[in-house]
């Protein structure tokens, strides 16, 4: 039988796996979104079931824990955490699911400038969540607080697209092309915030303080 401590480890590794999947569903609808793979894009919306079904046996090992331990301090802290960061990663895993659906609503060469810059923001987004699970496998608050910066980033390219998207001239676009661009950056941007709320948790389970990092 394993020792409480065991069983704490056991969790992380668990909530590591599972974030490394949907690390995999970020890369794969990105390579799917720069050549409009739209089979691609049917797989990462069939696997989403996955990453739901991760997050449900996640809640209940850390529910049981809490209900047959009754840890306190820094273990009752690090399995609040691991329930914050399931559900954020499983709230991820939705929002790929989102850009798939919208992206296969797209033409595949309409609007390439706009697209081009969606994917730099992506890229963006991609490797803040990566650092973000990186900063919270060695319990590391300089690499938490370095995701957060990268936020900034994400949100300046969102804006700066939006902006350039709204101001086309209507005659010469489809709206609803541009509208499922305004979606998509959205969804990106909304993926970076929660690597952001995942280097928030990091920093409020090494030190039990909540700070807003963006």
């Amino acid at each position: 039988m394993r020792t409480f401590h065991s069983q704490l480890e056991y969790v992380k590794q668990e909530l590591l796996t599972m974030g490394s999947q949907v690390e995999k569903q970020i890369h794969s609808m990105r390579q799917a979104f720069a050549a409009m793979n739209y089979a691609a894009m049917d797989r990462i919306i069939e696997d989403d079931h996955l990453i739901n079904q991760l997050e449900i046996g996640m809640h209940d090992k850390v529910t049981l824990l809490i209900s047959k331990q009754q840890p306190v301090a820094t273990d009752l802290r690090k399995l609040i955490v691991a329930l914050k960061v399931s559900s954020d990663l499983e709230r991820v895993a939705d929002l790929v699911v989102d850009i798939a659906k919208q992206s296969q609503r797209m033409k595949e060469q309409g609007l390439v400038s706009f697209k081009e810059k969606l994917e730099t923001m992506f890229s963006i987004a991609e490797d803040m969540m990566h650092d973000a699970l990186r900063a919270y496998e060695a319990s590391d608050m300089l690499l938490a607080q370095k995701v957060a910066m990268q936020d900034d980033k994400v949100d300046d390219l969102y804006g700066k697209i939006i902006r350039e998207l709204f101001q086309l001239d209507s005659s010469d676009v489809e709206i609803d092309q541009v509208t499922q661009l305004a979606f998509v950056g959205r969804y990106i941007e909304r993926i970076a915030d929660y690597a952001t709320n995942l280097s928030e948790w990091v920093v409020y389970e090494v030190n039990g303080k909540h700070f807003d990092l963006n």
